[in-house]
């Protein structure tokens, strides 16, 4: 867990900055509901991605503005060597900090974190927009659309997200756990994907929090257009923090579990851990791309730095409007000490003499304050933006300038920093990201025309067919697939095994939506398909990576049945498929119609997991053909199948005391068998 401790006593700030940061906590509140409930509001999209790219930038400007000594950005080039090194510097730190606080704890000192059990409570509390996304940012990122080449680092990606699910079980399942640790102390919240729980009436209004929470959900949305930035986040947020430790130590010292924060503290561990994963996974991504030419490599490098320092800056309280609020201020301030000094200057600013700037400013004049910046920015010589060398301000404050002194150091530094990351006048903002990283590239293999179509990319949200429950709520299965394997026909086959994995895998890309019994069985079907061992008692964390079995998911399995028929490799599933608008088959469209049901988990939820049973017939169809697929790929597939029935009838189990809910599965059972049966025969 990765998230610097709610300070309590915080410094005042401007009515100017006050209003930025309002209206910030406002859109993130509203951008968090609605990208928990995307299919709901698809419209947000193109918002939705503008805030990502928004933070992003912010993140790269932050490094800017707030300077470490140690920096991600120091490594130019990508060494797995040097990274692993960076990052045991980056957790020795951590370790030191810890170790002075409780020095300091055992020479008398008070509790840091919060000083009473009611500060816990608030600190809790106000946690909770981001714990209840816990993992969210990984939760796209191996769905069927996933270009094949990055399926192996996408697996171990999604492994981590699974393990803070519990994998299935509710009891291990982090969001259950921090939602169980506020009602122990009072605190009953609504459910975390709900309109009533942004409400300003539970006195959640950290910004900082929300800001964090947001980038967790927002950076999930778009797998393919981030998936460097979505590893680089994951590297950062895995590493252990101080603040964990701390509240580990400190919970139980108002008679609160410190259990959430302990579990963390073991499972993100640097040497089998989450930490260790989010490792493996850049360096077997950046393997990739260099074996694959999937997209420039330093491209890649630099945006896993830039998600890395979106992790950090959203760890931060402060952001670069902290910081351009710091500069106006002190200019503010200068210009109503220096109303005389200037009045003989010829110097103009926006068309305007010093004189007449410098005599207006009142101590609250926000308009001032914005209007001079403005200007200022678009003043030649006076500022060039984004280059602070050629800026004759920056001359003047330096020695033997004739400003020389009016500025502290400090001050001259974050002016010039100011300079330097201002945007070029009339910037398309949608760029700013792509200009810092050095240019756009998203994962999917470029098609001629270009395709942004739902067997390609994700989130899109095609028109739907509609569905109906069944009449009866009794779920009987039929009997075994009878299509003859003489009249075995590729062309309907390869596009529903291909397509069908997705029919479950949106139900889990709101961790909050995972809670209850039947999505958390969902995911165990999910993690029998796509590839992963049996859940045991314990944690696989590095095991599953390490495992030297045969492990393919559905996917891998599809693309053995195209080698043994010696047909072109498919890349993706929008090789399998074809463009939607193309020439189709009657299997290829129904593939199409699986897809832009399995878009819309919220309101197809039940209809898509009997379908997700009718194509399990298929499964025991295929395993039982010599012809399809080898002897140890068959094995493979029907253990699969084993964990996949027993978990459809752990899944019915949850469904029986609901007879719409039953029809519903019946229903999405019998369309898929009698599709199925109708297109293969």
């Amino acid at each position: 867990m990765k998230r610097q401790s709610a300070v309590l006593d915080e410094k005042p700030i401007s009515q100017r900055l006050e209003t930025k940061i309002e209206e910030r906590l406002n859109s993130y509140k509203d951008m968090y509901y609605k990208v928990q409930n995307l299919e709901y509001f698809p419209e947000v999209l193109p918002a939705a991605k503008q805030m990502l790219q928004s933070l992003l930038e912010q993140g790269l400007l932050m490094a800017r503005y707030k300077p470490r000594a140690r920096s991600i950005l120091g490594m130019k080039e990508f060494d797995p060597v040097e990274l692993r090194k960076f990052l045991e510097a980056e957790q020795a730190d951590v370790g030191h900090e810890f170790e002075s606080y409780i020095r300091r704890r055992e020479a008398g000192g008070g509790p840091e974190l919060f000083k009473t059990f009611e500060e816990a409570c608030k600190f809790l509390r106000n946690s909770a927009p981001w714990n209840y996304t816990d993992g969210a940012w990984l939760s796209r990122t191996h769905q069927i659309t996933t270009p094949f080449a990055l399926r192996g680092v996408t697996k171990n990606a999604w492994q981590i997200f699974s393990e803070e699910l519990g994998d299935g079980d509710l009891e291990k399942n982090h969001v259950v756990l921090y939602r169980d640790l506020l009602r122990s102390v009072g605190v009953d919240l609504p459910d975390g994907d709900t309109v009533d729980f942004i409400h300003p009436r539970h006195g959640m209004k950290e910004e900082s929090v929300w800001r964090y929470a947001i980038g967790q959900l927002l950076v999930s949305v778009f797998p393919n257009d981030f998936l460097p930035e979505i590893l680089g986040f994951n590297l950062h947020y895995e590493a252990p923090a101080l603040s964990g430790y701390k509240a580990n130590k400190e919970l139980p010292e108002f008679g609160i579990s410190p259990y959430y924060y302990a579990l963390h503290i073991s499972i993100d561990n640097a040497d089998s851990g989450h930490c260790a994963m989010a490792l493996g996974n850049i360096v077997h991504f950046m393997h990739v791309v260099r074996e694959t030419g999937l997209m420039d490599y330093q491209n890649a490098w630099k945006r896993v730095q830039a998600g890395y320092l979106l992790g950090q800056s959203l760890d931060d309280k402060e952001t670069v409007d902290h910081y351009e609020d710091k500069l106006v201020e002190f200019l503010h301030r200068k210009a109503n000490l220096a109303r005389k000094i200037h009045c003989t200057s010829r110097a103009r600013i926006g068309g305007r003499s010093l004189s007449s700037w410098f005599s207006a400013p009142q101590p609250n004049d926000n308009s001032w304050k914005d209007d001079f910046l403005a200007v200022l920015a678009d003043s030649k010589p006076w500022v060039y933006r984004g280059d602070s060398s050629k800026s004759l301000l920056m001359r003047e404050l330096s020695w033997k300038g004739r400003m020389f002194g009016a500025f502290t150091h400090d001050e001259a530094e974050l002016m010039r920093t100011w300079i330097d990351s201002l945007k070029k006048k009339d910037a398309d903002p949608t760029e700013a990201y792509w200009e810092l990283v050095g240019g756009y590239e998203n994962v999917e293999k470029t098609f001629s025309p270009p395709r942004r179509d739902v067997a390609v990319t994700h989130p899109v949200f095609p028109p739907m067919r509609e569905w109906s429950p069944s009449k009866v709520h009794a779920f009987i299965p039929r009997a075994q697939i009878q299509i003859p394997r003489d009249r075995l026909r590729l062309d309907a086959l390869l596009p529903l095994w291909f397509v069908h994995p997705c029919l479950l895998e949106n139900t889990i890309s709101s961790p909050h939506q995972t809670i209850t019994p039947l999505v958390s069985k969902c995911l165990q079907l999910l993690r029998a398909e796509k590839g992963y061992k049996p859940e045991g008692t314990g944690i696989a964390c590095m095991d599953e990576q390490l495992r030297p079995n045969y492990s393919p998911d559905l996917v891998a399995l599809g693309l053995d049945i195209v080698r043994r028929h010696k047909l072109p490799e498919p890349t993706c599933l929008g090789d399998v498929l074809g463009a939607p608008d193309g020439d189709l088959g009657d299997a290829t469209k129904f593939a199409f119609t699986l897809l832009s049901w399995a878009q819309r988990p919220m309101k197809n939820g039940v209809f898509l997991l009997g379908l997700s049973r009718a194509f399990l017939d298929l499964e025991v169809w295929v395993a039982g053909s010599d012809t399809l697929l080898g002897g140890k790929e068959r094995e493979v597939l029907r253990q699969m199948i084993e964990r996949k029935a027993a978990g459809f009838e752990k899944c019915l189990d949850e469904l029986k005391e609901d007879e719409l809910k039953c029809r519903e599965f019946v229903g999405g059972y019998e369309c898929g068998r009698t599709e199925i049966e109708k297109l293969l025969g």
